[in-house]
């Protein structure tokens, strides 16, 4: 009997071809064989949400050989991966292939790539879980919906390519607000005490200062701790006041989901969450062992369950016992508890066989592989060990002062009574350390009198929340319920990728563009972005997933909602009906100038405003934009508008459209007045004269790449077409002449067509002056921090001025070490006499 097994991946397909032999014939689909297309939305919403799937660009090959597979197999499984997103692809490929064959298909799933797990795993077929496809698409199809019926939003306003995620832009939130936490903590000066004292015996022990008066206290500042300081040195000899003894027990982690490995391998091996996953998904696929075969050496990676199979566990329990004794096995197996929404079903990360320790396949892994190998089979074997014990011993020694005040020094020690799990993790420094305090305070008795040796005091300062990293970010997206195990490295490389955030010593900050999509999607669509709400569609997946909620039932749902969301926010800012009616009758008899062609595009003021009469007419509305571009048409044909006209606009339109046309003005008399300049250039020479010379490799610096042959090519052009080069771009121009002035073959001929037969008369810019070497700027900056009570924003024709955020801009570019120019140090001097802030 011919049988066909589909999985995902190449490397799987060999592991696994290796193990069933001859019986089966094994295919990779190559991941997705039907996608939703990528230059539209794909989507009939009207009709059910129905998707629009197409064949992906690589799965036409694959296709054809799964058919041809399929029409000579008698029996197909369809074997991807055991999540949502496998489910989806054993779908797609049922419905591609059931045309091609009359041969049953079966669902099969395993959870590692071993060959009793896929024995198993063929002997139980079953179905396609037609719950956990609708959760894959409907999660497919809402995130199709909010990206591209939002990102066009952030086009118009912002950068075109910047783009909205559901999840991603909940992420990016979490990292700004953090940041703006970190910029608006306002550091607290506090003191901390710590004693050394000797026993009878002589020997020395330490404590904190714990109590005062039996109660918690804060040291404020200098001066309290001088005064203190003075009390305790000045007060009776120290009594020991109280001693308890307690055993501890500490338990191990539980073995690594997604997530925890995620946060495990960023901050012990500094792997990005894409990298754990990449590698994690190699363990996983099969790695060649020698004679010994293929094999996948780590169950399915993507998992939020912390469940460990009885078999596995029984294994630990028998390695455990060979290995380290029978008193490292608890007496029952360590049961860990899952999360709520997590799949039980499902295992933990965990090596497929325990006695394949990191040292038996040290050769065969890479050092990434084998370095996250090592992690997963530590926390594994750990989980099933017994506890830690240990013997806790807490010192309180009292010092009484003159004025009855009692001061209370705490020291604590432990002794490790049995080391349970940690022996596997090597904390043999510490242990030591530990145990040679706990000596001293083992012999020590109550209302024994000691001797202060040393008394110390430290100035402290409360620290802001540190920035997200990788793995701290992964746990709060966590928390708050938002992403799945499938998604976080995801979520990480695309706020990345978007240069939304930068990593900076691991720590995710968000960049200035992240800011400005962050704040525009915030402010615009505060529903869609809100974190609970992005939770609560993560817990109606998991409904449709259990077969508790319909998927169509709740895209429609969240879909009435989202449609006005969105409407209000394309709106906002529009000028109401009659306002833009009122600007569109002042323009209705003006001489517009004859339409102009510009490159393939045609300019028509006349037909524009014609067709803006009519949008209005039609959907009584128009959008800020359009009405901003009404507001610029009047200032070009100011002269053509009268009095009265003008009159019927409000006061502060009108003074914006006066500011427009005296700069049009401005603007046109700089033009012509280079075109007067440029009379007698001979372009043709000029450029010529630059032929010999090569340019520098572009310079990357943030965002912004500096491209000098791209620039000169671009000045060329416009040029030799005939257009003019304004007055800075002729400056321009003559900088790049100095900086390659050795490469230019006819330095004369250049020089004296810009004008430059004294070079120092055009030089690179100076760099401005740093703000952190002048000694007032630091001083500024400190003072307006203290600033509680800012000036309410001001709005002034389209812009906005806002004092605290103006100031706050200032401080994160000087704190992170930019200069400030001179201009803004003297914004800054005018902020400070504003608030009474001085140098």
């Amino acid at each position: 009997m011919s049988k066909l097994l589909i999985v995902e991946s190449p490397t799987k397909a060999n592991t696994i071809r290796k193990m069933l032999g001859n019986n089966y014939t094994v295919i990779a689909s190559m991941g997705h064989v039907r996608n939703l297309p990528e230059h539209e939305l794909g989507v009939d919403i009207a009709n059910g949400f129905a998707p629009q799937y197409v064949d992906t660009p690589r799965s036409k090959a694959v296709v054809k050989q799964l058919r041809e597979a399929a029409a000579a197999a008698d029996e197909i499984y369809l074997a991807p991966d055991p999540d949502r997103e496998g489910e989806a692809i054993a779908w797609h490929l049922w419905n591609v292939l059931q045309k091609s064959t009359k041969s049953p298909f079966y669902r099969v799933t395993f959870h590692e790539i071993t060959r009793s797990a896929i024995e198993q795993a063929l002997s139980h077929k079953g179905e396609v879980n037609q719950h956990l496809v609708d959760a894959q698409q409907a999660r497919r199809i809402l995130d199709r919906i909010v990206g591209y019926q939002t990102s066009p939003l952030l086009w118009r306003h912002l950068e075109k390519g910047s783009s909205a995620g559901r999840v991603q832009s909940a992420a990016l939130r979490l990292v700004v607000e953090r940041e703006r936490e970190i910029l608006a903590f306002q550091p607290e000066e506090y003191w901390n005490f710590a004693a050394e004292f000797k026993s009878p015996q002589g020997e020395l022990y330490h404590g904190r200062l714990f109590k005062i008066d039996g109660r918690d206290f804060k040291i404020p500042s200098g001066k309290e701790a001088m005064k203190l300081e003075q009390k305790i040195l000045s007060g009776k000899a120290p009594v020991i006041a109280q001693i308890s003894c307690q055993e501890r027990r500490r338990f191990a982690a539980p073995p690594f989901t997604t997530s925890t490995l995620q946060q495990a391998a960023s901050s012990s091996l500094h792997f990005s969450a894409t990298n754990t996953m990449r590698y994690a998904q190699q363990l996983y696929e099969g790695v060649e062992l020698g004679s010994k075969g293929a094999v996948g050496l780590i169950t399915y990676m993507r998992t939020d369950s912390v469940t460990i199979a009885k078999e596995a566990q029984q294994s630990a329990a028998e390695f455990i016992r060979q290995t380290y004794g029978a008193e490292y096995v608890p007496e029952h197996f360590n049961v860990y508890k899952n999360k709520a929404a997590a799949q039980e079903a499902h295992e933990a990360i965990r090596p497929t066989d325990v006695t394949r320790t990191p040292e038996m396949v040290k050769d065969y892994l890479d050092p990434q592989q084998l370095k996250l190998y090592t992690l997963i089979w530590k926390r594994f074997v750990a989980s099933q060990m017994s506890c830690c014990r240990t013997d806790q011993t807490t010192v309180d020694t009292v010092i009484s002062s003159a004025d009855r005040e009692e001061f209370t020094f705490r020291s604590v020690g432990s002794v490790v009574k049995f080391p349970g799990f940690t022996k596997l993790y090597e904390y043999a420094d510490r242990e030591s350390k530990e145990n040679d305090e706990s000596k001293v305070l083992g012999k020590l008795q109550n209302q024994m009198g000691v001797e202060l040796n040393l008394l110390e005091k430290a100035q402290k300062f409360t620290e802001p929340p540190p920035r997200y990293n990788e793995a701290s970010l992964i746990k709060a997206l966590e928390d708050n319920g938002i992403g799945r195990p499938s998604t976080y490295a995801t979520i990480m490389k695309t706020i990345q990728d978007r240069e939304y955030v930068k990593r900076d010593q691991g720590r995710l900050i968000p960049t200035e563009l992240g800011y400005k999509v962050n704040d525009f999607l915030v402010a615009q669509l505060p529903e869609l972005f809100n974190i609970g709400f992005t939770a609560q569609m993560e817990q109606q997946l998991d409904d449709i997933e259990e077969g508790r909620r319909p998927w169509v039932g709740m895209m429609q749902e969240f879909y009435n909602q989202f449609i006005q969301w969105l409407t209000a926010a394309k709106h906002a800012g529009a000028p109401s009906e009659e306002l833009a009616d009122t600007l569109l009758k002042c323009l209705e008899n003006i001489k517009f100038a004859e339409p102009k062609k510009v490159g393939r595009r045609t300019y028509d003021d006349h037909a524009f405003v014609q067709s803006i009469r009519s949008k209005l007419e039609q959907d009584h509305q128009i959008t800020a934009k359009q009405f901003q571009a009404l507001q610029s048409l009047a200032a070009r044909y100011l002269s053509q508008l009268s009095i009265d006209q003008l009159k019927t606009l409000p006061d502060n339109m009108v003074l914006e459209i006066q500011s427009e046309a005296e700069n049009l003005v401005k603007k046109a008399a700089e033009q012509e007045k280079a075109a007067e300049l440029a009379g007698d250039i001979d372009y043709t020479a000029l450029f010529k004269a630059f032929e010999g010379v090569e340019f520098a490799p572009p310079v990357k610096r943030g965002r912004t790449t500096y491209d000098d042959k791209k620039f000169f090519d671009s000045l060329k052009k416009q040029a030799l077409s005939g257009k003019v080069l304004s007055e800075k771009q002729t400056e321009a121009l003559g900088k790049i002449a100095l900086r390659y002035r050795q490469s230019i073959t006819n330095w004369d001929c250049v020089s004296s067509i810009l004008k430059l037969e004294n070079p120092a008369e055009i030089q690179e810019e100076p760099a401005a002056p740093e703000a952190e070497n002048r000694p007032e700027t630091a001083e500024l900056i400190a003072g307006l921090s203290r600033v509680t009570t800012w000036a309410e924003p001001v709005k002034k024709g389209r812009f906005s001025y806002d004092d605290k955020k103006f100031f706050e801009s200032l401080k994160k570019q000087f704190e992170s070490g930019k200069s400030l120019s001179a201009k803004q140090l003297a914004a800054l001097q005018k902020l400070a006499q504003k608030y009474g802030v001085q140098a």
